[in-house]
C-alpha cells in the first residue's frame, strides 16, 4: 500500500520463503512496556529497574553483538516511552488476551496482534479499542520519511480496527480514535482515522493482489 508494485513481489517472496531471523529485536523490552501502560499509576521505577538490566547487558561480552545492540536499542526505546508519556495519558490500557486469531482478509492470514486493550470514556460512554505497539530503529527525519511513518502507521491503526471488528470485540463500542499504532521512537501515536473506508478497501486490495500473486510467487 506504500511500496511499489516490484517492492511488494519481493515481500511476497520473502513471505513465501521466509528466513528465521537471528533474534527477534525488542522482545524483552515489549512486555516491560505493556506492563508500565497497563499500569494506572504508570509507576516509573520498574522502567529504570529494567533500564539498567538493559544498560550491563549491552557492556557484557557474554552476550552476542546483536543482543548487546538490542538492549542498548531497548534503553533508547524505554527514553523515548517516558518522553511520550503525557500524550498517552487520556487513554486507560489493559492487558489484550494472549491467545488472538488470525485476521483473515480476503482470503489471506494478515499477522495483526494488539499488544493492549485500550479504553476511554467518549461522550459519557466508555469505548475501546487497541494498540500495537511499535519499535524500529529509522531515525530518517526527512518530509518523506515522516510522510511514510504516518501513512504506515494509519494503516496499521485501521488493520487493528479490523482486528478488533472480527477477533477481539465485546458489548462496548469500538471507537476509530481508541484503534492505534503507537511509533514509540518517533513519540506518536497514530490513532485510525474517523472516516477509514479507503484504508480498509486498499487492505483488501493488497490482500486480493497477494492471493492472486501467492501461487506462482
Amino acid at each position: 500500500m506504500v511500496s511499489s508494485d516490484t517492492a511488494r513481489l519481493g515481500i511476497l517472496k520473502r513471505a513465501k520463503n521466509p528466513t528465521p531471523p537471528p533474534m527477534i529485536r525488542y522482545r524483552d523490552v515489549r512486555p516491560v512496556i505493556r506492563a508500565f501502560l497497563a499500569d494506572r499509576a504508570r509507576d516509573v521505577n520498574p522502567l529504570l529497574e529494567v533500564e539498567k538490566m538493559f544498560e550491563q547487558r549491552a557492556e557484557d561480552s557474554a552476550y552476542s553483538a546483536l543482543m548487546q545492540n538490542d538492549a542498548s536499542n531497548s534503553v533508547d526505546v524505554l527514553h523515548s516511552l517516558q518522553g511520550m508519556s503525557n500524550q498517552l495519558v487520556p487513554f486507560d490500557f489493559l492487558s489484550a488476551p494472549k491467545k488472538q486469531a488470525k485476521l483473515m482478509v480476503a482470503g489471506v492470514q494478515v499477522s495483526v496482534y494488539a499488544d493492549l486493550m485500550v479504553e476511554a470514556v467518549i461522550k459519557g460512554d466508555k469505548n475501546i479499542g487497541a494498540a500495537i505497539l511499535k519499535m524500529s530503529q529509522d531515525n530518517t527525519e526527512t518530509d518523506a520519511a515522516k510522510s511514510k511513518r504516518r501513512d504506515i502507521g494509519l494503516y496499521v491503526a485501521t488493520l487493528i480496527r479490523m482486528h478488533i471488528d472480527k477477533n477481539l470485540k465485546d458489548d462496548l463500542p469500538v471507537a476509530n480514535k481508541l484503534c492505534m499504532s503507537i511509533d514509540i521512537q518517533h513519540g506518536e501515536a497514530f490513532q485510525a482515522p474517523t472516516s477509514n473506508t479507503k484504508r480498509q478497501k486498499d487492505i483488501e486490495s493488497a490482500c486480493q493482489m497477494i492471493a492472486g500473486y501467492w501461487p506462482s510467487v
